[in-house]
């Protein structure tokens, strides 16, 4: 299967640890999204050509919605796609169903949902046994990160995670990667040089770092607020996305 390992980070980028303040989109509406078992809020763009969007899942971290995913949902919405934030509490049972209310909704393709997880988020969205279309996987812990993607072949799979993450080690990355590849993914491998653990999640007021919970564990942490590099990643998930789930032909 062929594979990119790509080590990158966006050249003058400095690090910060006061969070931008979101803005919102006047090129997307939001909307309440419930089915059986599943909570969440639906983004959807507003300029359109009046065919189905491409539509996709986002999973929040181990301690719940947090306002890391404003960035990310106001790239794909630009993007032309659809966001559909999980709030249910039960990730892994809500997930199989969030997939198949998305795809009965008649503004969505069914055939071009991916989904979107960070951490603890992203092992659920790897773990899943759902034919998503493409999965991107933010620090979901490479080394327990499942050695075979439950999913058809040739599956496009975006794994980001820092270079200074002690839950997300490169070597562990990297092994995890040519894992999921032999099981069938296509995978792009994408390391943020000095890049902690969760460098999205926004700061609150003087806080700076938090501690968060490890990927599969309770061990807590250090995450480090890079405001810069959280719009860089947002915009590399939302053109993953982009090209992933593109029409068939084009």
């Amino acid at each position: 299967m062929a594979m990119v390992i790509a080590t990158m980070l966006p050249g003058g980028l400095l690090r910060s640890a006061d969070a931008a303040e979101p803005q919102a989109n006047p090129a997307t509406q939001t909307v309440t999204f419930v089915a059986p078992s599943v909570i969440g809020t639906l983004t959807l763009p507003l300029a359109g050509d009046g065919r189905r969007l491409p539509a996709v899942v986002l999973v929040h971290d181990a301690l719940g919605p947090d306002p890391r995913s404003e960035g990310y949902i106001a790239q794909l919405g630009g993007a032309g796609i659809a966001v559909l934030e999980l709030l249910s509490d039960e990730v892994l049972p809500a997930l199989p169903l969030a997939a198949e209310a998305l795809a009965a909704d008649p503004r969505i393709d069914g055939s071009r949902i991916g989904v979107l997880g960070f951490g603890a988020g992203a092992a659920a969205a790897a773990a899943v046994r759902v034919p998503f279309a493409a999965r991107a996987l933010l620090y979901p812990g490479c080394a327990t990160l499942p050695a075979q993607l439950p999913a058809p072949a040739r599956t496009p799979l975006l794994l980001l995670h820092g270079g200074a993450d002690p839950a997300n080690p490169p070597a562990a990355c990297a092994a995890a990667a040519v894992a999921l590849a032999r099981g069938g993914a296509a995978v792009r491998r994408v390391e943020y040089a000095g890049a902690g653990f969760a460098w999205d999640r926004p700061a609150y007021g003087q806080e700076g770092r938090s501690l968060l919970p490890a990927p599969g564990s309770t061990e807590r942490i250090p995450a480090v607020p890079w405001p810069e590099l959280a719009e860089f990643s947002a915009a590399q998930v939302a053109g993953f996305f982009a090209l992933a789930l593109r029409p068939a032909g084009r």
